[in-house]
């Protein structure tokens, strides 16, 4: 029953977040006016679209984690957290520090790195499991870490700390 809450929370959160950002979008005239001029680099993905694939990746790490029965409550509740902290983070990031390296890098977490990392810990066999649980807790423990710095460090505006967190998110994840 409470999954099933948490769940529901967590869509309603993502649906809040989009609708905010579209209505956002739609408020702003000039905004309109750059979407009747077609963009010079389609490659990139406008914000919204880039934040959409990392609710969606992070909404898919969460079935995934209901689906399996072999990870304890604790491990559901440390990765929770992480996408608790992303969920929050990235969109303040997006919107107030585009172009900075951490941006780029926490982005990469939510939309990459997290499901990656639990994907392979899940797909191992239970024996293969036991041998390397304490490494998963361990990048799990770090993940959770660097997601609620990095929600302080938004929150808090502390901009020197932003330089660290990016070199060392570079050379530890990427």
């Amino acid at each position: 029953m409470n999954t099933i809450i948490i769940l529901i929370i967590l869509v309603v959160v993502i649906a809040g977040i989009v609708f905010f950002l579209k209505s956002k979008k739609d408020a702003a005239p000039e905004a309109k006016l750059a979407d009747a001029v077609p963009k010079a680099d389609t490659r990139q993905d406008d914000p919204e679209q880039e934040f959409k694939k990392i609710l969606d990746a992070l909404l898919s790490l969460n079935i995934l984690l209901r689906k399996d029965q072999g990870l304890t409550t604790d491990m559901i509740k440390a990765i929770e957290a992480i996408i608790d902290d992303l969920v929050v983070v990235i969109p303040q990031m997006m919107e107030r520090y585009p172009a900075e390296t951490l941006t780029y890098e926490i982005k990469k977490i939510g939309q990459t790195h997290l499901f990656k990392t639990v994907k392979e810990y899940l797909d191992l066999s239970q024996d293969s499991r036991n041998n390397q649980l304490e490494i998963f807790k361990k990048t799990i423990d770090s993940l959770h870490e660097v997601s609620h710095r990095s929600r302080n460090i938004v929150e808090k505006n502390e901009t020197a700390e932003f330089k660290t967190m990016a070199n060392f998110l570079a050379g530890k994840f990427s």
